[in-house]
């Protein structure tokens, strides 16, 4: 039989709306920075996603007067598929824990559980940059985001890190926009993508405000202008980075291929065991974060 309205307790009833509110109010996630950095996409009622890129075609020739126009095929690039992950989790508080509560403990239970929630989503999404030097984990061209041996599809290498990694510096930003310049397409013909954003962990903050936002340069008392300043770069702190050195530049996310899907969005569910008289809560999403290209993005690791 459907448990109905008039079969929960009234505790159940006045509680509910206001663990729900408890639980909403803790999961934050599209507060983070993800949504601003990040090419964020719903996936919709699709099990998954697939993307692919193909080679670009080369610089147009020359056509002669009366000639045929010259054809050129496309060729197959690398495939990304992505498939989201299921995140659950719940508590069960009894109905004599709801009766006898004194110090809220339910309902810093509930709030305990959607800072999980968001906690895991930060922690995630962290990671793309996290183990983006290491991890070829989901990668569609076999090697790590950051990485200077991105294969071509025309043939050679590209490049989105140093080869010799640097601290963050008016030096090494210099050198990342010098790589960032020379990046290249499928087919050799340069793409000229700018960094919008510096993205770096709590412990570069400090500096890379003084870096972008300085009117003269801060690493001399020669009174020279801030090159940088002009370059208009939103400084993004994350306190998820873990790696204390590491820095990353970012595209605008319409420019770069570094992406989050959403199958769920964070919600709330709740039920009554009318067995344990107990009430139950949990919290739901589906996400899969990854990239499908390299292009648009750039990652030191720090000296």
């Amino acid at each position: 039989m459907a448990t109905l309205r008039t079969t929960i307790p009234d505790l159940y009833l006045s509680r509910l709306a206001f663990l729900e509110d408890v639980l909403f109010d803790e999961i934050a996630i599209e507060t983070g920075p993800y949504a601003s950095i990040l090419k964020v996409r719903d996936m919709g009622n699709k099990p998954f996603v697939r993307t692919t890129t193909v080679g670009s075609f080369g610089v147009v020739p020359i056509k002669a007067e009366g000639a045929n126009v010259m054809y050129d095929d496309l060729a197959q690039g690398f495939d990304k598929t992505y498939t989201a992950d299921t995140y659950e989790h719940a508590f069960r508080a009894s109905k004599e824990a709801l009766d006898d509560e004194q110090e809220e403990v339910v309902s810093d239970a509930a709030r305990a559980l959607g800072s999980s929630l968001n906690y895991t989503y930060n922690v995630d999404h962290a990671n793309l940059f996290n183990n983006g030097f290491t991890s070829t984990t989901g990668s569609p061209d076999g090697v790590a985001l950051f990485s200077a041996s991105h294969p071509l599809i025309s043939g050679g290498t590209g490049s989105n890190t140093f080869g010799t990694q640097a601290d963050l510096s008016v030096t090494a930003i210099r050198d990342a926009l010098n790589t960032i310049a020379d990046t290249t397409d499928d087919a050799g013909k340069l793409i000229h993508w700018r960094p919008r954003v510096l993205y770096v962990p709590m412990e570069l903050s400090w500096l890379a405000k003084e870096l972008v936002r300085s009117t003269n340069r801060p690493d001399t008392s020669d009174n020279a202008i801030n090159a940088f300043k002009d370059d208009n770069l939103e400084v993004v702190v994350d306190e998820y980075l873990t790696d204390a050195d590491a820095w990353f530049l970012l595209s605008e996310p319409r420019m770069h291929n570094v992406r989050t899907y959403w199958r769920e969005r964070a919600n709330t569910y709740h039920d009554w065991d009318f067995d344990a008289s107990a009430m139950k809560c949990k919290v739901r999403a589906r996400w899969i974060r990854g990239w499908s290209d390299w292009r648009g993005v750039f990652g030191s690791s720090g000296a």
